[in-house]
């Protein structure tokens, strides 16, 4: 423990923190996404498949003519569940995470973000590794384990935001924000590990492999991570005091219910609201539309591709950790507000513009992965808008203020799929219905940005002081 210290004096106590944020981020989506990875391997293949739009005539012929698939490879015990199963099987994590993601900001402000982050993994690494053995028993107990780890995900980005609005100085609030980017990471991370995990030592170990990752983030996170720079034992008094100064006064820890009533009637609030409800429709389009578009219509599939599915990922982590300190050192040299509204073009207009000729790049495999990769990197620039903004207008609720823009945010998660479903349903597996949702796509990124560049605001509102105090913690 003593060598631990030494080194952590070091090193900036403040930089620790940082990256167990990162680190935090990278565990909460390995868990988040591992379902993905293990369902194909759980379910019997079917004897036919669908052909797209823009395969050859060729192709189709020889397509139509199969009748049975390819053996099955030997990864584990296989059941037969249908497509609405599988459905609601993947559909469970969200589910969860939107019914918990209102109180994960109040839970968080109270029990202490430290707490909260590694209870909220722990059970999260037990349910996982319990799903594996309860799953025989029906598919419905695993649904009910991937709703509670949805649920325990939940209060993540909420405590998160907590503890950027107690640890960070206003001036490296984005780089800290940058640091949310480890879940692009931890996506890629359990496509490669589970996927090769699955494929040698069954899919039970797929899950496993990543309740063992969380074993170890817990020791490390309940090791180096702390609630307030006055709580951690090993910081020094001159960090502490340039943490305390830079932050003026703005961050109270006495316990307070958050001024909910204040919060709704804010007009600052909801022009965030509208903003991030926007990213996240882009977002989910080109997280659940785009590789539909590409393996239902072109006729690739892009997640059986680990390079091109992990690209976009892979290169939104390094933007968005770009942008995170870009957006500090302008934010020294220019207003905030200004800085904040100028980089709303590169998290959502550009990212609108591109998302939004998808749908013209036909049969062009290249030209859309091209056009995915680069929405979604500069999107990464969100680390100074959306995810940034909650602490900007109050240091002391941001996790309350996350927990309600993620609810309202959220429900976009099941409002893409469904009004994609509806387009095709309507124009047929077509181009069509394809320029359609991503034009829709495109025209929410992009409107919901320019509302906030006209209307909103990232300065400290009224209600982030705390009326109602009682004894510190």
């Amino acid at each position: 423990m003593g060598s631990c210290k030494t080194c952590c004096q070091n090193i900036p106590t403040r930089y620790i923190i940082m990256a167990m944020i990162f680190f935090t981020t990278f565990i909460n989506y390995t868990t988040r996404t591992n379902m993905s990875v293990s369902l194909p391997a759980m379910v019997l293949s079917g004897t036919t498949s669908q052909v797209a739009e823009c395969e050859t005539d060729e192709v189709k012929s020889s397509t139509n003519t199969t009748t049975k698939s390819k053996s099955e490879e030997v990864t584990g015990t296989k059941y037969e569940w249908n497509q609405a199963v599988q459905g609601l099987i993947l559909g469970a994590y969200f589910y969860g995470y939107l019914m918990c993601s209102l109180p994960g900001g109040l839970v968080a402000e109270w029990v202490g973000p430290y707490l909260t982050i590694i209870l909220a993994t722990a059970l999260s690494g037990v349910l996982n590794s319990l799903g594996v053995w309860l799953t025989s028993l029906h598919w419905g107990a695993l649904f009910g384990t991937r709703f509670f780890i949805g649920a325990c995900g939940a209060f993540i980005y909420p405590a998160l935001q907590c503890v950027v609005g107690r640890w960070a100085p206003p001036q490296e609030r984005s780089k800290f924000l940058a640091c949310l980017m480890g879940n692009n990471l931890g996506t890629c991370w359990t496509w490669m590990v589970g996927g090769i995990v699955t494929q040698y030592y069954k899919w039970p170990w797929g899950f496993h492999v990543m309740s063992f990752q969380i074993v170890i983030f817990c020791i490390v996170f309940g090791l180096l991570m702390f609630d307030s720079p006055e709580q951690h034992p090993w910081i020094t008094d001159e960090e502490l005091k340039y943490i305390k100064e830079s932050q003026e006064g703005t961050v109270s820890r006495t316990k307070s219910i958050p001024p909910y009533k204040a919060i709704f009637k804010s007009f600052a609030f909801w022009t965030l609201c509208v903003l991030h409800f926007g990213n996240l429709w882009g977002l989910y389009v080109q997280i659940t539309a785009v590789p539909k578009f590409m393996k239902e219509y072109i006729g690739f599939d892009i997640k059986n591709s680990g390079i091109l599915s992990s690209l976009p990922h892979l290169v939104r982590v390094f933007m968005g950790l770009g942008f995170g300190f870009l957006g500090d050192y302008l934010k020294r040299q220019f207003r905030r507000i200004l800085i904040i509204k100028s980089f709303i073009v590169l998290s959502h207009i550009i990212p609108g513009i591109l998302l939004g000729i998808i749908g013209l790049a036909k049969c062009n495999t290249t030209v859309v992965v091209t056009l995915l990769t680069l929405s979604m990197s500069i999107n990464g620039a969100t680390v100074v808008t959306n995810l940034a903004i909650p602490t900007d207008l109050s240091p002391n609720f941001a996790g309350t203020i996350f927990g309600i823009i993620s609810f309202i945010g959220g429900t976009t998660g099941f409002i893409v799929p469904s009004v994609t479903g509806a387009l095709i349903t309507k124009f047929g597996n077509n181009s069509i219905a394809w320029r359609t949702v991503f034009a829709l796509g495109g025209i929410m990124y992009c409107s919901c940005g320019l509302f906030f560049i006209l209307f909103g605001t990232a300065d400290i509102q009224p209600w982030n002081e705390k009326r109602r105090t009682e004894e510190e913690s």
